[in-house]
């Protein structure tokens, strides 16, 4: 029963989260590409695990892009804006993914810091945006 669970789990994250970066959700084709080949919870683990590690880069980037074209006193308030988001996210994903939930949480904890990622990136992104427009 077990082993089921975990193929269904690993079947509805390779189902769920191509379709979500297909729809330009900022995932990257690599993480898209991981998960059409994953065939476990482990799989989907170390494609989370990769893609982390882009989406934490674009983050940065992002961040250290809009920090550039803001002067004081925003740029003191986006970095407690920026703490605080990180804050957030580490405790929302935390509770998503429930120690009691057995590996589907684990998958929905690795899910949920990528999109939360990849939402915020695309907020600072258009930040910069319209800092440079004025």
């Amino acid at each position: 029963m077990r082993v089921l669970a975990c193929v269904a789990v690993a079947g509805l994250a390779a189902a769920v989260i191509p379709a979500a970066a297909a729809e330009n959700g900022g995932l990257s084709a690599d993480y898209q590409r991981c998960m059409g080949k994953a065939v476990s919870t482990a799989d989907t683990l170390n494609c989370a695990a990769l893609e982390s590690r882009v989406q934490d880069t674009a983050l940065n980037s992002a961040y250290q892009s809009l920090l550039r074209r803001l002067e004081a006193p925003r740029t003191g308030q986006l970095r407690v804006a920026q703490r605080a988001w990180l804050e957030y996210r580490q405790a929302n994903c935390a509770y998503v993914s429930d120690p009691a939930g057995g590996s589907a949480a684990r998958v929905a904890g690795a899910s949920c810091m990528l999109e939360m990622t990849a939402a915020r990136v695309r907020e600072l992104r258009a930040f910069a945006t319209e800092a440079t427009g004025r």
